[in-house]
Protein backbone atom coordinates (compact mmCIF):
# COMPACT_ATOMS: atom_id res chain seq x y z
CA UNK A 1 0.00 0.00 0.00
CA UNK A 2 1.46 3.33 -1.00
CA UNK A 3 0.77 6.61 0.67
CA UNK A 4 0.12 9.51 -1.66
CA UNK A 5 0.69 13.08 -0.72
CA UNK A 6 -2.19 15.50 -1.13
CA UNK A 7 -1.85 17.65 -4.25
CA UNK A 8 -0.04 20.93 -3.76
CA UNK A 9 -1.38 24.24 -4.92
CA UNK A 10 1.74 24.85 -7.05
CA UNK A 11 2.50 24.06 -10.69
CA UNK A 12 3.42 20.43 -11.30
CA UNK A 13 3.30 19.71 -7.55
CA UNK A 14 6.64 21.44 -6.93
CA UNK A 15 7.54 23.12 -3.69
CA UNK A 16 6.65 26.83 -3.88
CA UNK A 17 10.25 28.01 -3.61
CA UNK A 18 11.39 25.62 -6.38
CA UNK A 19 8.58 26.73 -8.71
CA UNK A 20 9.30 30.43 -8.04
CA UNK A 21 13.03 29.94 -8.51
CA UNK A 22 12.47 28.16 -11.81
CA UNK A 23 10.17 30.95 -12.98
CA UNK A 24 13.04 33.40 -12.55
CA UNK A 25 15.86 31.03 -13.55
CA UNK A 26 14.73 30.73 -17.17
CA UNK A 27 13.64 34.26 -18.12
CA UNK A 28 10.17 34.60 -19.68
CA UNK A 29 9.91 30.89 -20.57
CA UNK A 30 10.13 29.82 -16.91
CA UNK A 31 7.40 32.27 -16.02
CA UNK A 32 5.17 31.07 -18.84
CA UNK A 33 5.70 27.40 -17.91
CA UNK A 34 4.91 28.05 -14.24
CA UNK A 35 1.86 30.08 -15.24
CA UNK A 36 0.56 27.37 -17.57
CA UNK A 37 1.39 24.64 -15.05
CA UNK A 38 -1.53 25.75 -12.90
CA UNK A 39 -1.69 26.07 -9.17
CA UNK A 40 -3.18 28.70 -6.92
CA UNK A 41 -0.14 29.56 -4.81
CA UNK A 42 0.09 33.37 -4.82
CA UNK A 43 3.86 33.37 -4.28
CA UNK A 44 4.45 31.25 -7.38
CA UNK A 45 1.90 33.15 -9.45
CA UNK A 46 3.61 36.41 -8.53
CA UNK A 47 7.05 35.05 -9.44
CA UNK A 48 5.80 33.74 -12.80
CA UNK A 49 4.01 36.98 -13.70
CA UNK A 50 6.87 39.21 -12.58
CA UNK A 51 9.40 37.09 -14.46
CA UNK A 52 7.48 37.53 -17.70
CA UNK A 53 6.98 41.27 -17.18
CA UNK A 54 10.47 42.00 -15.92
CA UNK A 55 12.34 40.25 -18.71
CA UNK A 56 10.04 41.46 -21.48
CA UNK A 57 10.54 44.99 -20.17
CA UNK A 58 14.30 44.40 -19.98
CA UNK A 59 14.47 43.21 -23.61
CA UNK A 60 12.49 46.22 -24.83
CA UNK A 61 14.62 48.60 -22.74
CA UNK A 62 17.90 47.17 -24.10
CA UNK A 63 16.56 47.31 -27.64
CA UNK A 64 15.54 50.97 -27.26
CA UNK A 65 18.89 51.94 -25.74
CA UNK A 66 20.75 50.18 -28.56
CA UNK A 67 18.56 51.82 -31.19
CA UNK A 68 19.10 55.28 -29.71
CA UNK A 69 22.86 54.84 -29.44
CA UNK A 70 23.15 53.57 -33.00
CA UNK A 71 20.79 56.13 -34.52
CA UNK A 72 22.61 59.01 -32.82
CA UNK A 73 25.95 57.59 -34.01
CA UNK A 74 27.26 57.25 -30.49
CA UNK A 75 29.40 54.26 -31.43
CA UNK A 76 32.01 55.13 -28.83
CA UNK A 77 29.48 54.70 -26.02
CA UNK A 78 27.76 51.61 -27.36
CA UNK A 79 30.14 48.98 -25.95
CA UNK A 80 30.49 50.43 -22.40
CA UNK A 81 26.75 51.04 -22.07
CA UNK A 82 25.87 47.62 -23.50
CA UNK A 83 28.36 45.97 -21.12
CA UNK A 84 26.87 47.89 -18.18
CA UNK A 85 23.37 46.80 -19.16
CA UNK A 86 24.46 43.17 -19.32
CA UNK A 87 26.08 43.38 -15.87
CA UNK A 88 22.93 44.95 -14.40
CA UNK A 89 20.84 42.24 -16.11
CA UNK A 90 23.08 39.52 -14.65
CA UNK A 91 22.76 40.99 -11.15
CA UNK A 92 18.98 41.28 -11.53
CA UNK A 93 18.76 37.68 -12.75
CA UNK A 94 20.92 36.36 -9.88
CA UNK A 95 18.98 38.37 -7.28
CA UNK A 96 15.57 37.22 -8.47
CA UNK A 97 16.23 33.53 -8.91
CA UNK A 98 18.28 33.15 -5.72
CA UNK A 99 15.65 34.88 -3.59
CA UNK A 100 12.94 32.88 -5.41
CA UNK A 101 14.67 29.62 -4.48
CA UNK A 102 14.97 30.91 -0.90
CA UNK A 103 11.20 31.36 -0.79
CA UNK A 104 11.32 35.15 -0.48
CA UNK A 105 9.07 37.39 -2.52
CA UNK A 106 10.91 39.75 -4.86
CA UNK A 107 9.54 43.20 -5.71
CA UNK A 108 11.56 44.60 -8.62
CA UNK A 109 10.81 48.36 -8.49
CA UNK A 110 9.44 49.21 -11.95
CA UNK A 111 8.43 45.68 -12.95
CA UNK A 112 6.36 45.07 -9.79
CA UNK A 113 3.92 47.90 -10.49
CA UNK A 114 3.67 46.98 -14.15
CA UNK A 115 3.10 43.32 -13.22
CA UNK A 116 0.24 44.25 -10.91
CA UNK A 117 -1.45 46.26 -13.65
CA UNK A 118 -0.94 43.71 -16.45
CA UNK A 119 -1.74 40.55 -14.45
CA UNK A 120 -4.35 41.96 -12.03
CA UNK A 121 -6.88 39.23 -12.84
CA UNK A 122 -4.25 36.46 -12.64
CA UNK A 123 -2.79 37.52 -9.32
Amino acid sequence: MSITQPPKDTPFGLEPNIAAGLAYLVPIIGGVVMMIGGGTNKFVRWAAAQSITMWALWIVFCWVVSFVLISLHLWLFFFPIWTGLRIVGLILWLWTFITGFQGKEVQVPVAADLTRSIFKTYL
